[in-house]
Order: C-alpha cells, then structure tokens, then sequence
C-alpha cells in the first residue's frame, strides 16, 4: 500500500473536533491499522445489487459487471473520521473512461469535462481545508476503441487532466474495439499513440489488455510478445518504460455471444458464449534506458500479424457470420440453438426466400405472354 494515501491529517484539518478517544478505533488501534481498515472500507466496488450491466453490452466484463461505487458511509459517522478519510475515495478508486463511439459505454460513465469539474471542486475543497493539494490517484483505466486510440489527442487529454496524477494506468483494448472484428481481420494496432503520447511523471506502472475471442489466441500471442520487444512508453520527465515476458499475465472470461442486437454465432464457443483470451502486459520506469540506442530506427513499430501467419479459421464464414435477435425471434430459431443449426436455418430461409422471388418473377413474365 501506498505510504502517501496513509498520511495523517495535518493540524488545520484535525482543529474543532472530537478526538473520538473513548472510541478504541481511535484510542487503540495505532494509526496503520485504522488507515487499513479504512482503506478496506472506502475501496470502490462493483455495485451488483443495484446497478448491473446488461450482459449483451459491449462493457460487460469481469471487473466491470456493474457501476463501480464506493460506500461512502463511513465519511459521515463523525468529523474525526471524515478529515482522516475524506481523500481516500477519490484516491482509491479505478477512475475509468471510454474512448469510444456512445453506445459502446455506460450511459453515465466519466467523461474529461466531468472528470475536469469534480477536479475543480476537490482541489478548492482540499485547499480549503488542509491548505494542500488533492492527493495521488492509485489508478485509471481506459477503455479505447483502436480509432479513438491511434488519435493520441484523446488519451493525451485525459492524461493531462490539472490534478489528475495517477500512479497505474491500464489501457484494455476489448474484442470488439479492433479494427474490423466484424470481418475476422488480423490483429493490427497502429504505433502513432504510442510514439506521441507522454505520461504524466507520478505514473509507475502502465498496463495494456489485449483481448481477443479464444480461436484467435496465437494472434495475442504473437502481439503481446512483439509489444514486449518493440514498444516503450516515455514519462513528461523523459523515464522510458519498458516491458518484460516475466510480467505478462493471461486470463480468461467467458461472455455473451450478442452485441447491439446481434448474436454473433461465428465466434461461438457454445450457444450464446464467447470464450475471451486476454494477455495483460506491463510496462514499467527502467531507469538509464534509451530506446533505439542501438540503432533501427527512432520509433516504436506497429503491430501487425505478417502474411502466412497461421490463423485458426473460422467455422462460420460464409453469409450469415451474425444473425439479429429480432430475425431469430421472427423464424422461431430457439434461443440456446447451436451455432451449426442457426446457420442452416437461416441458409434455409435464405434459399426459400430465393425460390419464392423466382417463382414471383416466372409468374409476372407469364401474365405478360
């Protein structure tokens, strides 16, 4: 845990209030298990009970099933605990945004002017109070569609956020964030972003998630180990970051298989379900480090799948890679049907609907005879 977060409210803040002594939380615990305590308390969560995400969306994910709350409780059972803990939600919490099209977030996720007034309002607040700034941040995440990403601007805008000063960042760049998912492409992420953009100097750490749907994990693979070698992240204060095989994480989620309506029977791994591949790689201050110093350029690459990669191709490929929910309602295609079955129903009623246009067509040719 971070010493910074556990710092003791200064005089100013602790003046014309009840010391709470009769109270052991304060008369006996010493100071580092209280900050625990609270620490445990006050760390933001996902609020299942009241504000979960619809499965089907394009958010849904472990980690982020439902809005993320803090319960902030605690802050208002006396002054005592209020001036040592009033910082911690905003410094615990994963401070997340979307760098997408609009219906592919929350309807009221963190927006930059949003997150620019809260600032605002916390550093007056902070000032005021303690006559000192607003603390560091343990962690932002950013949810990026691949257009938005490789427009440095838009990263760069919440990174120099007056204030903003996280320690951990994590850039998670979902399934369907890629460029033309949609047509099973290879895996491709332009370079410009990570050449232009320069992180704020209180960053520590800074974490990518490359999520891909299980068929394609040597895709990831492949990505995750040329990332490692070939991409550097540099600091305002000039730090370069740089990444190591030890660090890289895999995991796996299963999810729906429906996405604006759509279910997207291709990608299958059972009816209705996704089977996710993620490889989180990190890259962290290596001290003396100058990228390109040996040569090869002075840029980080982009990352690309070469042409003959082995690519495990999809079963599904031919007209109907992804059926709407509506159409499936409409034939009477059951809801747990299998990949195989929804394919050759709809290539049925696609042969029918031909027939049946055929025959329409013979049949106004003939009444003009």
């Amino acid at each position: 845990m971070d010493e910074s977060i556990l710092t003791a409210p200064s005089i100013n803040l602790r003046s014309n209030i009840n010391l709470q002594q009769q109270s052991p939380l304060f008369s006996v615990l010493p100071a580092e298990i209280r900050s625990l305590i609270f620490t445990c308390a006050l760390t933001d969560y996902e609020d299942i009970t009241q504000d979960a995400f619809g499965r089907d969306t394009y958010w849904y994910r472990p980690g982020y099933q439902a809005k993320r709350r803090t319960a902030t409780e605690l802050l208002r059972t006396c002054k005592r605990v209020f001036q040592e803990t009033w910082f911690l939600p905003f410094a615990l919490a994963e401070h997340c945004f979307f760098l997408t099209q609009e219906n592919r977030a929350p309807s009221k996720h963190v927006t930059v002017e949003r997150m620019k007034e809260y600032l605002t309002t916390l550093r007056e607040f902070a000032r005021n109070q303690d006559g000192m700034d607003i603390p560091h941040i343990q962690s932002i995440r950013v949810f990026a569609q691949l257009w938005a990403l490789e427009d440095s601007r838009r990263l760069q805008e919440v990174l120099d956020l007056e204030g903003f000063q996280p320690k951990n960042i994590t850039i998670t760049l979902r399934y369907t964030d890629f460029w033309y998912w949609e047509h099973d492409r290879p895996m491709h992420i332009d370079a410009k972003w990570v050449n232009t953009v320069r992180f704020p100097s209180s960053v520590s750490t800074i974490s990518m998630d490359f999520e891909m749907i299980d068929r394609r994990k040597n895709e990831v693979d492949f990505i995750t180990d040329l990332a490692t070698q070939r991409w550097f992240f540099r600091r305002a204060d000039g730090m370069a970051f740089r990444a190591s095989k030890e660090d890289i994480t895999t995991t796996r989620w299963t999810g729906s298989s429906t996405f604006n309506k759509s279910r997207w029977i291709r990608d299958e791994s059972r009816p209705n379900e996704i089977d996710y591949y993620v490889k989180t790689v990190v890259w962290k201050p290596a001290p003396g480090f100058t990228p390109f110093a040996s040569g090869g350029g002075d840029r980080c690459p982009n990352l690309d799948i070469p042409a003959g990669f082995a690519r495990e191709q999809p079963p599904y490929m031919r007209e109907f890679t992804h059926i709407s929910v509506d159409d499936l309602e409409t034939y009477n295609i059951p809801y747990d049907a299998p990949a195989q079955e929804v394919q050759e129903a709809m290539m049925r009623i696609a042969r029918e609907r031909q027939a049946a246009i055929v025959r329409r067509r013979r049949g106004s040719l003939g009444q003009h005879v």
